[in-house]
């Protein structure tokens, strides 16, 4: 078990950014494709299919608070992201106020002096109600930077804007209601529990009930979920593929990554992923 970090729950988030939501219940972990305006994204789906992670499903609803808890989720799994989250079971956290509030229950509300890793919650125009949430990514002494779903790239609070977009806002804008901190320092996770994509592994069941995972070799010009799923871990461990992020294409700014990467865990440095390189990357070496 290890320390839940902001700096992972930053990284899974930015690795996301230009997703678009869809107008229909179809190619869901598409980026950009069947782009509409009805609501659907992958990020509903994986939290319904847990099916008590909320009160009901969410699919088809306004999804800027699901965002925020599917990058928790996918960071650490459903009990470390319940706790840092501060919800319990059946939650009615897929809304803003009750999100922000679950964290005021839990003493870990903070109204200024916002921190990496915080959820930023909004007001909306008339400040009369809480209507749009995200992650902070970065903070400096003017300004709090920001990851959101269901925004757009236009400046300011933009509720229900279709994408996932990183967003800047004056330290004190007056539409900042507040931020709910995660426990960060006291909650733990099981680091050795990776989701990956079942397109990217082949399973081997032996007699005695253990398995062994075939990666392909990556290597620059190489596409696919699994490059996808590469790059978060790459993300993950500090080493940046450049603005287009975790796209799933294996570019120069991947290849670089991945040099970094082995250079750091003193592997060959040849910017080719293969089992050595995997088995380190997914903790299992």
């Amino acid at each position: 078990m290890v320390k839940a970090t902001p700096e992972r729950v930053i990284a899974i988030a930015l690795a996301e950014t230009g997703y678009l939501e869809k107008k229909s219940n179809s190619q869901l972990d598409d980026k950009t494709g069947n782009a509409g305006n009805a609501n659907y994204t992958k990020y509903a789906r994986d939290l319904d299919a847990l099916t008590d992670f909320y009160n009901g499903r969410k699919q088809s609803a306004a999804w800027c608070d699901v965002f925020c808890d599917w990058v928790m989720y996918t960071a650490f799994g459903r009990e470390a992201a319940q706790k840092l989250l501060c919800q319990p079971d059946k939650s009615l956290g897929a809304g803003c106020i009750y999100s922000a509030n679950y964290y005021k229950a839990k003493g870990q509300f903070h109204t200024s002096n916002p921190k990496p890793g915080d959820q930023i919650f909004f007001w909306n125009s008339s400040k009369t109600d809480v209507a749009h949430t995200g992650i902070v990514y970065k903070v400096d002494s003017l300004y709090v930077y920001t990851i959101e779903g269901n925004t757009s790239s236009q400046s300011g609070v933009v509720a229900n804007g279709g994408g996932v977009f990183k967003k800047s806002y004056a330290i004190n804008y007056n539409r900042i209601y507040g931020y709910g901190r995660p426990d960060y320092d006291n909650v733990y996770y099981d680091d050795t529990v990776v989701i990956v994509i079942p397109e990217a592994v082949q399973e081997t069941t032996t007699s005695k009930g253990e398995f062994t995972m075939n990666m392909r070799t990556l290597k620059k010009g190489c596409k696919g979920e699994d490059v996808k799923a590469l790059q978060i871990l790459l993300i993950g461990n500090g080493c940046s593929c450049g603005a287009c992020g975790a796209d799933g294409s294996f570019g120069a700014a991947t290849e670089v990554a991945v040099k970094e990467y082995q250079k750091k865990k003193i592997l060959q440095v040849d910017g080719h992923v293969g089992p050595v390189t995997w088995s380190k990357l997914l903790g299992v070496s």
